[in-house]
C-alpha cells in the first residue's frame, strides 16, 4: 500500500498549535537524519522530532519488527493478558535492576508516564498508611507534560495560565539548578548545590514534613529553559534532603534519558538513583508511541504490603507493536553502540558550536550533555540582559535555520530566563548522526544566527 498523499494547498481540518501562523510544511518521506518535504526540500532533523528519533528515520530493522508483531498480535487488554514483546522490553530496561529499579509500566506518552508517576507516588504512601502525604514539589523553569497533573507540576507560566483554576492544589515549586543565571559571583558549585537543597528543605518544612510525597525534577532540563545541567553534587544534596524527610525522588527523563546525554540514564552522571523514573521519546525512536515508568523495588514493595495493585491503567498500556519497536531500538542501541556514538558526536557538536559561536556577542551560554545541547541568547553578555518579550528571537532563529535546510527546536519561544523572557534554541539530533551532518548543522546555525542578529529588528533593539 502506498503512503497517503494529500494536497498541501487544500484547507486543513487539523487544529494546529498556532492558529495564526502558516500551515506547517508537509513531510512526505524520512530517512536517516533527514526528512523530505512535499516541495522537494531535504531537511536535516537536528531536533529529531524533539529528541524522539534516537536512531534516525526509516530503519528497516525496526519497521520489520513492528510489522511482524502486528501480523501476530495487534492489541490485547492488559487486565489478564500480557505479550512477549512487552515482557522482553521490561527485562531489557530493568532486568538487571539498574540502581534498584526493578519494574516497568509501558504507556503511550510522556504525559501519561508522568501522570502515572504522580499517582504512583501518592498511592505508595497511602499503602504505607501515610495518607497525609498529598503534596508534590517540582521546580520553576520545568516542563512535565500536557495533562492537568503534569501542567500542575510544570514551571512555565505560559503553559499554566489558562488552567490555573483547575490545577492540582497540593503542589509548589522551588528554584531550578540554573548556574548561568542564578549561581552568585564567587559561589562554588558545592555551595550553590547546598543552597538549592536548603531551599527544598525549607519548602518541605513549610508544607509539613509529613505531607510531601515526592520531588519531581528533570535530570537535565529540556525545552523549558534549554538543557539546564546540574552542577556537580546538586542531585546528591537533593537526594539527601528527600531521604531525610521520606520524600520520593522522581526524575523525569522523558526527553533527556535513553542515551541522549551520552549515558543510558541521565542520572548516571549524578551518582544518585531515583525512586521512580519516567522515560519516553527516544525509547523506541518514534516508530510507535511509547513511554515508561521505571519503579524501584522499594516502591513496588510498598504496593505489595498494601492492596497489591496499582490503581492505574491505560487503553494502550504495554501495546505489543509499541513494545516491539522498543525492543528493536534497544537492540540497535547495543549492536550499533548508539550511546557511545552519542557521547562522541555530542563532544564534536559542542566543540564546533563553541568554535563558531562561542565568541558571538549575543551568545550567553552553550550548555547541555551529549547530543542534548542548547544555546541561550542574550542582549548583553556582560549583564546577561534578555531581549524584550515582544521580539521572538528563538522563532526567528528557528525560521532562518530551517530556511538553510536544518530543523532545530525553539522550545516554547520566550521564557528561558524566568518563564517570561529569554531565548534559546535546542539541538537533539539522532544519536547516530554523522560528523559530516554535524558540520552541516553547525554551518546552518551560524548562518542563521548571522542573519537574525544582523536584521533590522534586532539591530534596533540592540541600539536601545
Amino acid at each position: 500500500m502506498s503512503p497517503v498523499r494529500i494536497d498541501s494547498h487544500q484547507p486543513t481540518c487539523l487544529l494546529y498549535r498556532d492558529l495564526h501562523g502558516k500551515k506547517p510544511e508537509t513531510v512526505v518521506e524520512a530517512k536517516g537524519s533527514y526528512v523530505y518535504l512535499d516541495d522537494g526540500r531535504k531537511i536535516l532533523d537536528a531536533c529529531a522530532g524533539a529528541a524522539v528519533a534516537s536512531i534516525g528515520h526509516g530503519d528497516q530493522r525496526v519497521i520489520q519488527a513492528v510489522t511482524a508483531q502486528m501480523t501476530t498480535l495487534s492489541y490485547h487488554h492488559t487486565s489478564r493478558l500480557t505479550n512477549s514483546a512487552a515482557e522482553r522490553l521490561g527485562h531489557m530496561l530493568v532486568g538487571d535492576r539498574p540502581g534498584g529499579l526493578s519494574h516497568a509500566i509501558f504507556l503511550s506518552s510522556g504525559s501519561e508516564a508522568n501522570e502515572s508517576a504522580i499517582k504512583l507516588a501518592r498511592q505508595y504512601f497511602v499503602e504505607l498508611g501515610e495518607s497525609e502525604r498529598v503534596h508534590i514539589i517540582s521546580r520553576n523553569n520545568s516542563y512535565h507534560g500536557n495533562s492537568i497533573g503534569c501542567v500542575s507540576l510544570t514551571g512555565i507560566p505560559s503553559r499554566r495560565r489558562h488552567f490555573e483554576p483547575i490545577l492540582m492544589q497540593h503542589t509548589s515549586r522551588v528554584s531550578p539548578c540554573y548556574p548561568y543565571r542564578y549561581k552568585t559571583e564567587g559561589e562554588s558549585d558545592e555551595a550553590y548545590a547546598q543552597r538549592l537543597a536548603d531551599e527544598l528543605e525549607v519548602e518541605i518544612l513549610r508544607v509539613g514534613e509529613k505531607k510531601v510525597a515526592a520531588f519531581f525534577a528533570e535530570t537535565v532540563g529540556g525545552a523549558a529553559a534549554g538543557n539546564l545541567t546540574p552542577v556537580p553534587g546538586y542531585f546528591k544534596a537533593i537526594r539527601k534532603v528527600c531521604d531525610k524527610y521520606g520524600v520520593l525522588l522522581v526524575l523525569d527523563e522523558i526527553m533527556c534519558g535513553m542515551g541522549r546525554t551520552g549515558k543510558m540514564h541521565a542520572w548516571e552522571w549524578e551518582g544518585v538513583v531515583p525512586d521512580i523514573e519516567t522515560i519516553g521519546k527516544g525509547l523506541n525512536g518514534g516508530y510507535q508511541a511509547l513511554s515508561a515508568v521505571l519503579i524501584s523495588q522499594r516502591v513496588v514493595d510498598g504496593l505489595k504490603k498494601g492492596s497489591g495493585a496499582f490503581a492505574n491503567g491505560q487503553t494502550f498500556q504495554c501495546h505489543p507493536a509499541a513494545a516491539a519497536a522498543g525492543v528493536a531500538v534497544m537492540s540497535i542501541f547495543e549492536s550499533d553502540d548508539i550511546v557511545i556514538t552519542c557521547a562522541k558526536r555530542g563532544a564534536e557538536l559542542r566543540q564546533k558550536l563553541v568554535e563558531n559561536l562561542g565568541d558571538h556577542p549575543n551568545v550567553g551560554e552553550i550548555r547541555g550533555r551529549g547530543l542534548f545541547l542548547s544555546i541561550e541568547f542574550v542582549k548583553d553578555r556582560e549583564t546577561k540582559a534578555t531581549f524584550s518579550k515582544g521580539l521572538p528571537i528563538a522563532a526567528m532563529l528557528d525560521n532562518a535555520i530551517f530556511d538553510r535546510g536544518v530543523s532545530v527546536y525553539s522550545g516554547f519561544g520566550k521564557g528561558t530566563a524566568d518563564g517570561v523572557v529569554g531565548d534559546h534554541i535546542l539541538f537533539s539530533p539522532p544519536l547516530n548522526i554523522s560528523s559530516s551532518e554535524i558540520d552541516e548543522l553547525v554551518q546552518a546555525v551560524k548562518e542563521g544566527v548571522d542573519e537574525v542578529f544582523g536584521s533590522q529588528a534586532v539591530q534596533q533593539e540592540l541600539a536601545l
